[in-house]
């Protein structure tokens, strides 16, 4: 097995280095997370997406993250809040209903609050919701508008944490395939939507951007034990830590909590 804590180490080492000192002082004004549900890594080597390409190009990115076992929406996001793999969470499967259970281990909300942010979770998928905790401030399960509602979130006065969760390629994939011209059409259209939330976080200044996916998927299947299934990428963008490049570099989903608190409790924050 891969030793996550020594991989994990040396990626926020390389993300925050010695360069961090240079934002002393500083806070973020703006923690954005950016969940494309069933991106897969290559697309973003072919598709028209300029706004996620001019993030590539300022910030640091990976093509080689991994999902969880298995790669599937809900038991990967848990993961990603949690810092926990499903075995140790007990979140072993992929539905949840309102009325039900929610999660019961602290998330990447609660380190947020711990750090005075006004927390935001917007999701476009109803089984998020299972991850929905008191430490959020403002949540909405919206299939069509998550987008919107977490610009206008940001737009409020204060300092704002968000996740939020786009759908669209987890319908694309399984009806055209993975890697389609369908498929890459659907995520230029992501592009495009997300460029004026992406504009408003960098005019904010002072922000932390991350791009990131929970699972990918091969012809027109997903969530099965296929390497490809398992892929997804990782981008990270800021002005105020500086970071440097990690391509190619290994990353599991389940170090993403861990890595996010490393980045906001870096020198200067």
């Amino acid at each position: 097995m891969v030793n996550r804590t020594s991989l994990l180490a040396a990626l926020i080492f390389t993300l925050i280095g010695s360069t961090a000192t240079t934002a002393a002082a500083r806070q973020f004004n703006n923690v954005v997370i950016i969940s494309i549900d069933a991106l897969h890594p290559e697309a973003l080597k072919s598709a028209q997406i300029p706004t996620i390409n001019k993030l590539m190009q300022t910030g640091a990115y990976t093509l080689d993250g991994r999902s969880t076992e298995p790669p599937k929406t809900l038991i990967a996001h848990t993961a990603m809040f949690t810092g926990l793999f499903p075995v140790e969470s007990g979140k072993l499967d992929n539905d949840w209903m309102p009325g039900e259970a929610t999660v019961k281990h602290e998330t990447i909300f609660d380190d947020a609050k711990g750090k005075n942010f006004k927390t935001g979770y917007f999701f476009s998928k109803e089984k998020l919701g299972y991850l929905v905790n008191k430490a959020i401030d403002v949540q909405a399960w919206s299939p069509d508008g998550a987008v919107d509602l977490a610009e206008t979130f940001i737009k409020t006065d204060g300092r704002h944490f968000v996740f939020l969760h786009i759908s669209g390629l987890d319908q694309v994939g399984p009806e055209y395939g993975w890697l389609s011209p369908e498929y890459l059409e659907e995520l230029s259209f992501i592009d495009d939507y997300l460029t004026p939330l992406v504009e408003t976080v960098i005019g904010k200044q002072n922000y932390l951007l991350i791009v990131t996916s929970d699972h990918a998927g091969h012809d027109k299947i997903h969530g099965s034990d296929h390497p490809e299934d398992y892929r997804l990428p990782l981008l990270i963008c800021s002005d105020t830590v500086v970071v440097q490049p990690v391509k190619d570099r290994p990353f599991s989903i389940v170090n993403f909590r861990e890595m996010l608190a490393g980045m906001i409790n870096a020198p200067g924050h």
